[in-house]
């Protein structure tokens, strides 16, 4: 299932979140929002029964579940390559096999498992489809996970639409958008390689 998952498009993903997660969670919260009209809870209710399908939520659920194949296929890989002798050891010092995953196994992942964690954050940053599909393309910036929201890529797309001049205010802003993201990227890989590097052990 897991590799099925990982062939899946993302666009497919974004009509999924349009067409499927969007509106259960909009009939969620607006079900919510209607059993505390009148309440003391009033304004709360009446803002939950202005939810839409399109919110950071929906579009950080799905992206979620898109990222789960890149997550636990480097997950196995790295606790994989633990050796099988520092199992071994761990059972014949007389450990449990729950022991030994947590205090022999988990500590000798950990760190590859971190360098996985913050790729696929990475990977996350320059998604666009569904965003665009599931969370809007409003850009604004709030903490709100049922506000519309967008992201970098969906304005660097959104600005260079149509035939723009190299000097234009639109296209300049693309560029800038552009180098951001690509520095906030480079730093998490960089942060990443660095985790990797510093906590790997070397095994004969």
């Amino acid at each position: 299932m897991l590799e099925v998952l990982a062939g899946v498009p993302t666009v497919v993903y974004g009509f999924f979140a349009a067409l499927t997660v969007g509106p259960a969670f909009r009939e969620f919260f607006n079900g919510i929002g209607a059993q505390l009209v009148g309440g003391p809870l009033d304004g709360l209710g009446q803002y939950l029964m202005l939810v839409q399908n399109q919110m950071a939520l929906v579009a950080g659920g799905v992206m979620g579940i898109m990222l789960i194949p890149f997550v636990s296929s480097l997950s196995d890989d790295i606790i994989n390559a633990v050796p099988q002798s520092l199992r071994d050891g761990s059972y014949a010092m007389g450990a449990t096999k729950s022991e030994t995953v947590k205090r022999v196994l988990l500590p000798a992942a950990l760190p590859g498992v971190a360098g996985a964690m913050l790729l696929a954050m990475s990977r996350a940053i320059g998604e666009t489809m569904i965003v665009t599909m599931a969370a809007g393309l409003a850009a604004r910036l709030t903490l709100n996970p049922l506000d519309t929201v967008t992201t970098v890529t969906v304005q660097i797309v959104t600005l260079l639409t149509g035939d723009q001049e190299f000097d234009s205010p639109k296209t300049l802003a693309a560029f800038g958008l552009g180098l951001t993201l690509f520095l906030v990227t480079l730093a998490l890989n960089i942060v990443a390689q660095r985790i990797v590097q510093t906590y790997r052990q070397q095994y004969d």
